[in-house]
């Protein structure tokens, strides 16, 4: 019987870790809005600023989470992540007070800053070079079922109210994320092991090698990498992706219940979103061994655009089911190709702390976009010029994507 490779088990950790964590912090968060609107009396935007405010944490944190990890571990800020997300969520079920809110939440996003996605990205891109766009793509394949997560916070929150189904999750933060964590290793070298399972020379424990796919590929530190057109290239696609998909990701179910879903067929869209997102997640992951990345990064933009025309024009199940048929491939892709692009162009020597400077940019966009979609939704008493105005950028951008040429530099 063959061995399976341990980067694999790895992939599978990592997996439930984000599963677990985005599912219930970062695509969970439309779920409990309403609710939390309901009873508290907090106005859209007040309610929305709390997903502003994780994305200023995030920006702040990621650059540092990224370093961290390349200097101490994915698993040590995987255990650390698990225990402060599991004490956040049951902190979050007690608030009372707009303030309150938003302290907690902030302590919350601060934890799950540690625990992903940086962290899990990091010792997945490590322990594979040629298999690593299937291996990224699998690891952001399986945070599509994140989408039954948020099914089952709707479930749950029915039997209980929010409240308590936000100690729930906290519970399951720890119960799922820290064992989970400490199987995580972040590069195999130390443990005689080769990228992509490779077979080589005998290693003992703790002895370094370098592969051969290894060798050929040009390395670039974090200061190098942002001194290329290439990564700001790069860092412009995936700020407007990424602030398209932020607004969409807390404002789809009030906007469905906005014009007339009921809350459960808002929460089965919301939920098929992501799970639909696996598609491109690993599809276009997969794809890029066979296809030049810029252009599947073309194509998945270019989905998301589309998906968010449809979005705009939703009245009954067809249009939203073609929203999620488009948008959610669309942005899954990005996420895995914004991934592999990165390693391709700047190799996995410094990846933890570019993918950190990366998502630290991506601020200017997550911040913004829920904070003025909630605006829109206060003032006009739609969430629609929002959709317009993000699709229309998307369509924009998208050419730029062919312009991201990998920047040149000797191999070290």
């Amino acid at each position: 019987m063959t061995k399976i490779f341990y980067g694999w088990w790895i992939v599978l950790a990592t997996s439930l870790i984000h599963i677990w964590g985005a599912g219930t912090f970062y695509y969970g968060f439309t779920v409990f809005f309403n609710p939390i609107v309901d009873e508290l009396g907090w106005s859209y935007a007040a309610t929305s600023f709390a997903a502003s405010l994780r994305s200023v944490e995030g920006g702040i944190a990621s650059p540092l989470v990224g370093f961290a990890t390349d200097r101490y571990g994915a698993r040590r800020l995987l255990v650390l992540g698990s225990i402060l997300g599991g004490l956040g969520f049951i902190l979050l079920a007690q608030i009372q007070t707009l303030w309150s809110f938003y302290l907690i939440f902030i302590f919350l996003s601060v934890g799950s800053s540690f625990l992903f996605p940086v962290p899990g990205w990091t010792a997945v891109a490590n322990w594979f070079v040629k298999k690593r766009g299937m291996a990224l793509g699998a690891l952001s394949a399986t945070m599509g079922i994140a989408g039954l997560v948020i099914y089952l916070l709707n479930w749950l929150i029915g039997l209980y109210g929010w409240r308590q189904t936000l100690v729930i999750v906290g519970i399951g933060m720890w119960a799922i994320g820290i064992p989970s964590a400490l199987v995580v290793r972040t590069r195999p070298e130390p443990y005689g092991l080769l990228p992509d399972g490779d077979d080589g020379v005998p290693l003992k424990q703790g002895q370094s090698t370098v592969t051969l796919s290894q060798k050929s590929q040009k390395e670039f530190t974090a200061r190098e990498a942002l001194k290329t057109r290439a990564f700001w290239t790069l860092a412009i696609l995936v700020t407007l992706s990424s602030a398209a998909l932020h607004a969409v990701v807390v404002h789809i179910m009030p906007y469905l219940v906005s014009i007339h879903f009921s809350r459960e067929t808002a929460g089965l869209t919301a939920s098929l979103l992501i799970l639909v997102s696996a598609m491109g997640r690993f599809v276009l992951g997969w794809l890029t061994s066979r296809v030049d990345t810029r252009y599947l990064m073309a194509v998945a933009l270019l989905l998301q655009a589309l998906g968010l025309l449809a979005l705009t024009n939703v009245q009954g199940l067809g249009m939203a089911a073609l929203f999620v048929g488009l948008f959610g491939p669309g942005y899954g892709g990005v996420i895995t190709l914004r991934l592999t692009m990165q390693a391709e162009y700047f190799g996995s020597k410094a990846f933890g702390a570019i993918q950190g400077i990366m998502m630290a940019i991506l601020i200017i966009g997550t911040m913004a976009s829920p904070l003025l979609a909630g605006y829109c939704f206060d003032i006009y008493g739609t969430y629609r010029p929002a959709w317009l105005i993000m699709a229309l950028l998307l369509l924009i951008i998208t050419p730029l994507s062919i312009l991201a040429r990998p920047p040149g530099k000797q191999a070290t």
